[in-house]
């Protein structure tokens, strides 16, 4: 990406020491907000995880707070592009990120210098959602279990195509720690999302992908694509029968992405703590859980505080990844 303004760093726990873990009871009150629709920018295309989650979401938070809530797709750089328009956006509320892994934690430590924002330069507003990862395969392929994987990636050293839906993203991270668990590389093909990685696996031009379940789950259950693998701690219950990593013997293949409301920086407290208090209400609304767990995903309701200590620990796995090269920029 080709820096064009610098924004100013500090250092994410900084921030978050600073501002995420101070008490909601300090924080003024918001006056009318929102006062007009709100724009909530889902930094990948159409059709994956964000997009799905953030919908579901941006429905709940209008209804409760009585404005629209509208997506805007921004695409592109491992979440960074969309990250962006949230970081230089006006800090009223009325721009706001529903973001995952990549763009939140892990693809501005990718790209080093060039990087146009860090952590510090969002505020984290609520926890939405944890989010199995999966590797799925064309139902028409040969390759029916993990084992029959493990397999071909041994008879076809370097040639398996796997895909992705971008540069830092779980998914691609799961790839480079497939390869270490098998001793081989793949051909890896990073995308601007879930979508468009699972079109090309459709269209016979990858063996595989690498993604999170919601993307694909309604095609797994419709018999189009396969699930081999899951990426969780236990197996998930839309689709029971699939294995998780460790049970395959592949502990060592174990992040899982998660999605977050985020805002710019400078967001002021009592519109932060509305949003929260709404995101917490929306969580405990039974119709909501079960249209996110529909689409395979798992409510992560979390307290401030706790929020904060799970960002700082997530950057910092990710820090780890990019120091020992495993993650590297591609």
């Amino acid at each position: 990406m080709t820096t064009t303004h610098r924004i100013p760093r500090r250092t994410a726990a900084a921030w978050l020491g600073a501002s995420v873990l101070a008490p909601w009871s300090a924080r003024a009150q918001p006056g009318g907000y929102p006062d007009r629709p709100v724009k909530v920018i889902v930094p990948f295309v159409p059709g994956g995880n964000a997009d799905s989650t953030a919908r579901i979401f941006a429905e709940a938070y209008g209804r409760r707070l009585g404005q629209p809530f509208v997506i805007d797709n921004r695409g592109g750089a491992g979440g960074m592009i969309g990250a962006v328009q949230v970081v230089r956006a006006d800090p009223d509320g009325h721009t706001l990120m529903i973001g995952t892994t990549a763009p939140i934690v892990s693809s501005w430590q990718l790209a080093g210098k060039a990087a146009q924002y860090t952590l510090a330069d969002l505020r984290p507003i609520a926890s939405l959602s944890f989010v199995p990862g999966v590797l799925v395969v064309h139902a028409a392929s040969p390759v029916r279990t993990f084992q029959d994987f493990a397999a071909a990636a041994k008879t076809r050293p370097g040639g398996l195509r796997i895909g992705h839906p971008g540069n830092g993203t779980a998914g691609h991270v799961n790839i480079l720690q497939l390869q270490k668990e098998l001793a081989t590389q793949f051909i890896k093909a990073g995308y601007k999302g879930a979508g468009p990685a699972v079109q090309d696996l459709l269209g016979d031009q990858l063996d595989a992908v690498a993604t999170d379940l919601p993307s694909v789950l309604p095609l797994v259950k419709g018999g189009k694509l396969r699930a081999i693998g899951i990426v969780f701690a236990k197996r998930v219950a839309s689709v029971p029968d699939v294995p998780t990593m460790s049970e395959l013997g592949r502990p060592g293949v174990n992040i899982a992405p998660f999605t977050a409301l985020m805002g710019p920086r400078d967001l002021p407290d009592g519109i932060a703590a509305r949003l929260a208090d709404t995101n917490r209400a929306v969580l405990g609304d039974a119709g909501l859980r079960g249209r996110l767990e529909a689409i395979g995903g798992i409510p992560a309701p979390m307290e401030t505080r706790q929020f904060g200590k799970f960002l700082e620990a997530q950057t910092s796995t990710y820090a780890d990844l990019v120091k020992t090269g495993l993650l590297t920029a591609e």
